[in-house]
């Protein structure tokens, strides 16, 4: 693999972060891993049945749904992007490409396809696939909500804005290599093209299933899509043409299971392989003498918040009330009494575990007095009512809501609750159908891209900043942090900016998730992952038969 400058600047970012997760005194070395590596060696074949929590996807096309967790989860066991980013190891490694090279000048991404990687339905996949498939992305007549990420690329805008009929920065030189060309130098980029919705799928399947592709997806990841009972379950199979060798599991089974005491009663009776800890289970799981040294935790790269909807009319467009809706929650408190301290509580947009967090960013204590000060200011000392939009989520859903309101109605603001299944919070967020949600974002290993993503204009609505938050300074700010090949230089633009949006408040922020899973004795492979925990690399999982 060739390097030059640029790669290294990326390679020593995501080296900070895989060194700064590892020193978390939260984030001890996985049990799991010490019984991977003692136990026999892996063995190929059964049954992993994992617990869904954010319930079923609405669509596994990775073109049709954003980068969340209840369809990343399957997808990016289904479909092979060009690169994939260990997030454990803190490295790119191979995906659908075998070499790729940045030009020194930030600007051209040349990838080499390795020529055994197959899609499911045994054809080769080829350049041309991904120049169809991420075109298939950016084509407006798709409305992705993944398309405002792939701007960077030159000829975007025209191709968007049908204006041309092909994205000029795409050339496909001949089947086994692309070259990807952006405007601007964008030190995320790479990033980008590690997520599932950049991956190749493959043309003459999308034309004839048309929609049902969604619901029938073909990829060429490590596994296949088998079956899928609404509400219930979705059954992947082993891919054993898979390029980097077939997995050991035969089949992967997500149960769709919202309710914590469901999950609870199926992991007891052993019907479940694996599952997600809620607040509430994990002091019983952890102080267990079984399954307490069968935990994985890790802090995750997530930050939940109350975002509020900046184009909707409402007492919160003054960012006085944002400021005194921030001061007027206790979160230290909630996070101890509601989510039984597994979270750890925020002072910024970025969290702890990735490279830039700045735990000096100005940030809010718990001050009720000086909110109502800051209410009064803006006219409503006589206080207002707050429409909050929520799931059932035990850590960032209706709990914790209840839990600020008395906070806030000591301030003199009402609050109304809705909540929702998350399929429909996910679309009411991106649709705007909403004053103020709470919700839970992040997964991305990169400051500038976390930042952008959640806070710059250019991804106003579905493309994740759904708070529809615009400041000149900060995407100016985010620009230069995204186009610089200096690390420190990147990082102070990017902790200046994220000090900007603290000011301005789009957010209440709330806490960095811990995230744990707990998994029956037989199951071995499992990892820390920061990104989130339920995007395991499904490759390294397997079953000890044995121990059932």
């Amino acid at each position: 693999m060739k390097r030059n400058n640029f790669r290294l600047l990326i390679f020593s970012i995501l080296m900070v972060l895989f060194l700064s997760a590892c020193t978390d005194e939260s984030n001890p070395t996985s049990s799991t891993e010490d019984d991977a590596t003692s136990s026999n060696e892996p063995t190929p074949g059964g049954t992993l049945v994992r617990a869904a929590i954010y319930g079923d996807p609405q669509n596994l096309d990775p073109m049709a749904r954003s980068h969340g967790t209840s369809t990343s989860m399957v997808t990016w066991n289904i479909f092979e992007p060009l690169v994939r980013y260990d997030a454990v190891a803190g490295e790119f490694k191979e995906g659908n490409a075998s070499e790729w090279e940045i030009s020194s000048d930030g600007l051209t991404y040349s990838f080499t396809l390795n020529p055994d990687v197959t899609f499911h339905n045994g054809r080769v996949v080829t350049a041309e696939d991904f120049k169809y498939s991420i075109e298939r992305v950016m084509n407006p007549k798709n409305a992705s909500p993944n398309a405002g990420n792939l701007q960077a690329i030159k000829g975007s805008k025209e191709f968007m804005s049908g204006d041309a009929t092909e994205v000029t920065g795409i050339k496909v030189m001949d089947d086994t290599h692309i070259e990807i060309s952006l405007d601007k130098p964008d030190n995320t980029f790479l990033s980008v093209l590690s997520l599932p919705f950049t991956a190749a799928v493959p043309k003459e399947v999308v034309e004839e299933k048309g929609d049902k592709f969604g619901e029938e997806p073909v990829g060429a990841g490590p596994f296949k899509f088998s079956s899928w009972v609404r509400g219930s379950e979705i059954v992947l199979e082993k891919n054993a043409d898979y390029f980097a060798g077939a997995p050991y599991l035969d089949k992967v089974v997500y149960k769709v299971m919202e309710d914590q005491t469901a999950r609870d009663n199926s992991f007891a009776s052993r019907q479940l392989d694996m599952m997600v800890l809620g607040d509430a289970q994990y002091a019983r799981y952890k102080n267990d003498p079984t399954y307490g040294e069968l935990i994985v935790e890790v802090p995750e790269l997530f930050t939940r918040n109350l975002k509020f909807n900046l184009e909707k009319d409402g007492p919160w467009q003054d960012v006085r009330v944002r400021q005194a809706i921030n001061y007027a929650i206790d979160r230290d408190t909630i996070i101890q009494t509601v989510i039984q301290g597994k979270a750890y509580p925020a002072v910024g947009v970025l969290p702890s575990s990735i490279q830039g967090y700045n735990d000096k960013v100005t940030t809010y204590s718990y001050d009720p007095e000086k909110a109502k000060s800051l209410l009064e200011e803006a006219g409503y000392g006589d206080g207002f009512t707050l429409n909050i939009l929520t799931t059932s989520h035990p850590a960032f859903g209706l709990p914790a809501v209840e839990a600020l309101s008395g906070y806030l109605e000591e301030v003199g603001i009402t609050v109304k609750t809705e909540q929702v299944d998350f399929a429909a919070m996910t679309d009411r967020l991106n649709n705007g159908d909403f004053e103020t949600a709470m919700s839970s974002n992040g997964g991305m290993t990169h400051p500038v891209e976390f930042l952008s993503r959640y806070f710059h204009s250019k991804n106003a609505g579905a493309s994740g900043n759904t708070s529809h938050y615009t400041n000149e300074k900060v995407d100016e700010l985010l620009d230069k942090a995204s186009q610089t090949t200096d690390e420190s230089e990147m990082i102070a633009l990017a902790q200046e900016a994220e000090e900007m949006i603290v000011k301005d408040a789009p957010w209440w922020f709330f806490n960095y998730n811990k995230a744990v899973i707990v998994h029956q004795p037989w199951v071995k492979g499992l990892q820390e992952m920061p990104t989130d925990i339920d995007y395991q690399d499904l490759t390294k999982v397997w079953i000890d038969e044995s121990l059932k």
